[in-house]
């Protein structure tokens, strides 16, 4: 049989693929950084500079003093040796932002395993999608929101915007109103997995440890298998604050498998409810088997929600939770027009109340239980459960 040129082309590229990937690969390269200027670059910000698309910054043991911006490249900055090893400080630089992603960066982007410290923010995420991984961020304080890591974007034609926030240390930061940790803004879907969110402050507003704030429509948003303990939020929101960045509407997000313990939220004079552990707002969220567990709501009201405060319209759907030992406020507060879905969870010493607000029998139906979950050694944190746990 004759066979075509067209043939004979595919052919040949089908071979040259595996050639022309492996040059590719050659062709990316390592720019090392030192932090007493020598290596390939003399700064962090050089090594950007310098680097092209599928090319790493490798950042060596020390301490840089610089802000940094990936300027929409392709591209890998990690450190050699670990976070503990490898320091971004931006101490005294009076930047936005420690380290910066503004350029319609993807998931290509990647920051990876360094410290980022001594910003008025740690790190920026303006319209755009990289991968934050592995690192820490912490001792950043100063900006009205969003200490730790902030990602937002305002421009309603474009996007959603996707990071991926995965495995890193968020602890220690303090914004003077909104958003200790990480927080989320406008048209951002972010998947938020396995970090640990602790110590961070909101002084005067809402989300010690998480804030996300999204439209609705722009499903994806997922936070999983974080650790979110012991932060602080002058409003609402100690641990978790969520909900619509659009009145009138409601957002849909996954909150599930998190340990969100220790949190406190203090409701501003005049605010009522405040939401220790958790507080959603025009939601059809889906929050399921996640350990939510003395957390404290306080407030100039009364009951404020210790474990979990549900406002305004919207159909959450809460089912298969541990909500224990929340120190004031109840378990689960609600108000409002909300309809939650309450059902499969378990509650236990709950004070005053497990239930409290518009939903102050939630415990009595729908499969949820009164009952000891059984910890491993509550006392000392460890929350998994022993083999006998009614919750398993």
């Amino acid at each position: 049989m004759p066979v075509s040129i067209r043939q004979v082309c595919i052919a040949f590229l089908f071979q040259l693929a595996p050639t022309l990937l492996l040059a590719s690969l050659a062709l990316s390269r390592t720019w090392q950084v030192q932090a007493d200027g020598s290596g390939d670059a003399p700064t962090i910000q050089a090594g950007i500079d310098s680097a092209a698309t599928g090319d790493t910054v490798l950042v060596c043991p020390g301490s840089f003093h610089e802000a940094i911006d990936f300027q929409g490249k392709s591209i890998t900055v990690r450190s050699s040796s670990g976070p503990d090893q490898s320091i971004i400080d931006g101490s005294g630089l009076m930047t936005y932002a420690v380290v910066v992603f503004q350029s319609g960066e993807t998931r290509n982007t990647i920051l990876e395993g360094l410290t980022v410290t001594g910003g008025q923010r740690g790190v920026l995420v303006w319209e755009s999608s990289p991968t934050i991984v592995a690192n820490i961020i912490t001792g950043n304080d100063g900006v009205p929101g969003g200490a730790g890591i902030w990602c937002s974007a305002s421009n309603i034609d474009v996007g959603p915007w996707s990071p991926l926030i995965a495995r890193n240390v968020v602890t220690g930061n303090t914004a003077t109103n909104i958003c200790g940790g990480i927080g989320t803004w406008h048209r951002m879907t972010p998947e938020i997995l396995d970090n640990e969110i602790s110590g961070n402050v909101a002084m005067n507003g809402d989300g010690g440890g998480l804030y996300v704030r999204g439209i609705a429509g722009d499903n994806g948003t997922v936070v999983r298998g974080n650790v979110i303990e012991d932060n602080l939020a002058g409003d609402h929101g100690g641990g978790c604050y969520a909900g619509s960045a659009q009145f009138g509407s409601t957002l849909f997000f996954e909150l599930s498998w998190n340990i969100i313990s220790g949190n406190t939220a203090n409701g501003r004079e005049g605010t009522g409810d405040s939401g220790g552990g958790v507080w959603i707002w025009e939601t059809d969220a889906w929050l399921h088997h996640n350990t939510i567990v003395g957390n404290e709501g306080h407030g100039s009201e009364f009951p404020n929600g210790g474990g979990m405060v549900i406002m305004r319209p919207g159909t959450p759907i809460i089912e298969q939770n541990i909500i224990a030992f929340s120190q004031s406020g109840g378990g689960i507060f609600c108000d409002g027009p909300a309809t939650p879905i309450i059902r499969n969870n378990l509650a236990w010493q709950n004070s005053p109340a497990d239930g409290v607000g518009r939903c102050p029998d939630w415990w009595m139906a729908d499969g949820n239980i009164v009952a000891d979950p059984y910890f491993c050694d509550y006392e000392m944190g460890d929350f998994s459960l022993a083999e006998d746990s009614p919750a398993i």
